[in-house]
């Protein structure tokens, strides 16, 4: 075989003296914000190399990335969005979800409510309240799943849900986020999450208003002996929203008076039959179409959906790639040139979340909603 033709590579910047490329890495370390743009500045002003002697701004960058004093970004993974209804023409084609901020309820304390409208019917499919230890606390996961299957009881499965891009939906803090607990659980049953796509409340104006339009209703300067007091006063409230109280949107009508079609099921739900297999390969599909990427530890660990995985054959400090498998049912870990890492059947991979409760469990909630006194969740 003959030798590859051409100088042997020596690195970024070899050609350029070694007192310059220590002056150039001692700045940066100096400066840990400064790129290589800032860097030539100073050269030109503290010297010795006149102007045309010093390297361009792309060879320092690459010096400076080969010396590991930039940051190796972070891949963009796949963020999986709902479709929404080409055109939304019936009712529970689309319903828009979302909290208000905590308020002060006399004999309770802080209660946020989530509120949840259909945005053809402007009906008031659920407003659940949610009691929170302060003004600046939110609802969580588990609350937001429970306002949902009542509200599915009571009026069956809408095509899409519309949600803004809060921490509960979606990891907002990650390029490579993991599905949140609640599209997962939309996705089993075959319900679109989708986030707006331009701040609040511009996209969700219509529940913004229903924010407003409960309060008044049912938290306004009114005073409750316990939770449960508010929650029959909350769903008495509603109903009367929907079939008696006038609308000017809607012509004087109440929602179900302008729109009666809207009390019609089309699609069922029970509590009972969350955990039909059915369910879980919808999940599982929904994971199928993302991928993820992280970071290897020094210790040769990553972490996915808060479980660590130890990957023997991996690089410290570099990412991998990872998919999930429907058909063989594993997670595959691979490398910048696709090169097989490690590979985990699903056992440990939990996601059929919905086996962190028995269906007992659930149905035993649901009537601890309706019967407690104080707050269940």
């Amino acid at each position: 075989m003959s030798p590859p033709k051409g100088r042997p590579k020596m690195g970024e910047l070899s050609s350029y003296p070694l007192k310059m490329r220590n002056q150039i890495k001692s700045l940066r370390q100096a400066n840990e914000g400064w790129g290589a743009i800032s860097i030539l500045v100073e050269m030109e002003d503290i010297g010795p190399y006149p102007y045309e002697d010093l390297p361009g701004r792309d060879a320092v960058r690459r010096y400076l990335k080969e010396q590991g004093l930039i940051p190796e970004k972070s891949p963009r993974g796949t963020i999986i969005e709902g479709q929404l209804p080409k055109g939304i023409i019936n009712p529970h084609d689309m319903w828009e979800m979302d909290a208000q901020g905590a308020e002060y309820v006399k004999g309770l304390g802080h209660i946020s409510m989530i509120n949840i409208k259909d945005s053809l019917t402007k009906t008031y499919i659920m407003s659940f309240p949610v009691q929170v230890k302060s003004g600046k606390s939110q609802p969580k996961t588990v609350h937001y799943l429970w306002a949902l299957r009542l509200a599915f009881e009571e009026f069956g499965l809408p095509k899409a849900i519309q949600v803004d891009k809060d921490s509960v939906f979606i990891d907002n803090t990650s390029k490579s986020p993991f599905p949140s607990r609640v599209q997962l659980f939309l996705s089993s049953l075959g319900v679109e999450l989708c986030f707006i796509n331009v701040p609040p409340p511009a996209k969700q104006a219509m529940v913004e208003r229903s924010h407003q339009t409960m309060f008044k209703q049912v938290i306004q300067g009114k005073t409750y002996d316990n939770w449960h007091q508010l929650f029959l006063h909350t769903n008495k409230r509603r109903k009367v929203m929907n079939e008696k109280y006038p609308s000017r949107s809607l012509n004087g009508k109440a929602p179900l008076q302008a729109a009666p079609e809207a009390k019609k099921i089309i699609r069922s739900y029970q509590i009972g039959q969350e955990k039909q297999p059915n369910n879980l390969k919808r999940a599982g599909h929904l994971l199928s179409e993302c991928k993820w990427y992280r970071k290897v530890s020094k210790v040769k660990t990553v972490s996915l959906n808060r479980k660590i995985y130890y990957l023997k054959k991996s690089k410290p400090q570099t990412y991998l790639s990872i998919k999930y498998v429907v058909v063989h049912k594993k997670i595959i870990f691979r490398d910048v040139n696709e090169q097989l890492i490690h590979e985990v059947l699903i056992e440990g991979f939990a996601i059929n979340f919905m086996e962190q409760n028995s269906i007992k469990e659930l149905l035993a909630m649901k009537k601890k909603i309706f019967k407690s006194k104080d707050f269940p969740l």
